[in-house]
């Protein structure tokens, strides 16, 4: 009875599992199909003028490789300023970035005042003189061709422009379960930009008009919230002021970054993605996201379930091997977009666990408390840890 009763309720959740990730492969399948136009000439007047904002906090490990990809930009020079937003490091990341810049003149350093990304963001929109502003992480690698594929659309009307970002690195095995992981992410969040219905995006890689920041009032509201600048954002701007979005899928514009070096970074860091999700506002979103965390829950428990009957073993496998099946088509979808690899045993590896890591990261995401770069979260405020 209780294995009857368990696997009624996971079917439904199942189809409706199965529903959205139809719908989130077609809008991948959609941007696939849809013509790229050669970029315009670099020297094109109507290429606007850009600040690309890039917020550091403790990354002397990785700013000077950021900055020498940031130098070597084939964009108009006249056009193009880089502010790296210091907020606050307490290590070598201000002396390093200051030696990659080499009296470069697009390049400088602000000190922010306020401590935490969004603050420093909103510092660096303020003091940006570019008509759009592109946001990116210190520990990312560009493309020379990334500002002149992110600025484009532009041209056209966008006012708010996202682009993939991918792991540069899959020398083990576990930085290509993450790798697999977040291309899954970029997928999703593609995926809805495919349907015209944009909700995911990686500040990473996000450029908008500073007008548009302007009028959607930044991020007042959710300042206090550690993750979403990115998200809160796009909502805004889209949602609330009318704006124009557009999901860049060129090559050029695929921002690359370093998987996290251990399994506690790693998981820290999704758990700061993870709070965010208290904060959103769209009811039908959350709706969405309730189900979602639901139908994972009982993907998690159903193993448990056959210890009660026979009969739940090889409905468990069924299950399982649907939502590989559903899973494998929006990633090698992805995948196929994006031109990344995908290996089909680290596939399996991370189906097996998917359930288990999504639902602890939400639960802690929510409910929990963390540490990012000596920075104690949790309950929506931020203090210093006491560790270094």
């Amino acid at each position: 009875m209780i294995a009857f009763s368990f696997f009624t309720l996971f079917a439904a959740l199942t189809a409706v599992y199965l529903l959205f990730l139809f719908r989130i492969r077609a809008g991948i399948r959609f941007l696939a199909g849809v013509d790229i136009p050669p970029l315009p000439h670099h020297e094109d007047p109507r290429l606007p003028a850009v600040t690309v904002l890039v917020p550091a906090r403790n990354e002397a490990t990785h700013i000077a490789a950021c900055v020498t990809s940031l130098r070597a930009q084939c964009y108009d020079n006249r056009r193009i300023e880089v502010i790296v937003l210091d907020d606050h490091s307490e290590d070598n990341t201000v002396r390093i970035a200051r030696e990659a810049i080499a009296d470069d003149p697009r390049f400088r350093i602000l000190a922010t005042a306020g401590e935490g990304k969004k603050a420093a963001l909103t510092e660096g929109v303020a003091a940006a003189q570019g008509e759009v502003v592109i946001t990116t992480d210190a520990d990312c690698h560009h493309d020379p061709e990334w500002l002149h594929a992110m600025v484009a659309p532009f041209i056209d009307g966008a006012d708010i422009v996202a682009g993939p970002v991918v792991y540069n690195d899959r020398s083990t095995f576990f930085r290509r379960l993450q790798a697999l992981e977040f291309l899954g992410l970029v997928g999703v969040g593609a995926g809805f930009f495919g349907i015209g219905y944009p909700r995911l995006c990686n500040g990473a890689n996000l450029a908008y008009r500073r007008k548009a920041f302007i009028e959607a009032n930044g991020y007042a509201g959710n300042d206090g919230v550690q993750s979403g600048d990115d998200e809160f954002l796009l909502h805004r701007i889209v949602y609330e002021c009318g704006g124009r979005a557009s999901f860049v899928t060129r090559p050029e514009a695929i921002v690359r970054t370093a998987p996290a070096p251990t399994v506690r970074a790693f998981l820290a860091q999704r758990v700061r993605w993870a709070s965010k999700g208290r904060e959103y506002s769209d009811g039908r979103f959350v709706s969405f996201l309730v189900l979602l965390f639901v139908f994972l829950l009982f993907a998690a428990a159903a193993p448990l379930v056959t210890f009660f009957s026979l009969v739940a073993l090889p409905l468990a496998a069924v299950f399982f091997l649907v939502k590989l099946t559903a899973d494998t088509a929006v990633l090698n979808a992805t995948a196929a977009l994006l031109r990344q690899p995908v290996r089909p045993a680290d596939l399996l590896a991370a189906e097996l666990i998917h359930p288990y890591y999504l639902v602890m990261v939400s639960l802690v995401g929510l409910f929990g408390r963390y540490t990012w770069k000596t920075r104690r979260i949790g309950s929506n405020r931020t203090s210093r840890s006491r560790r270094n």
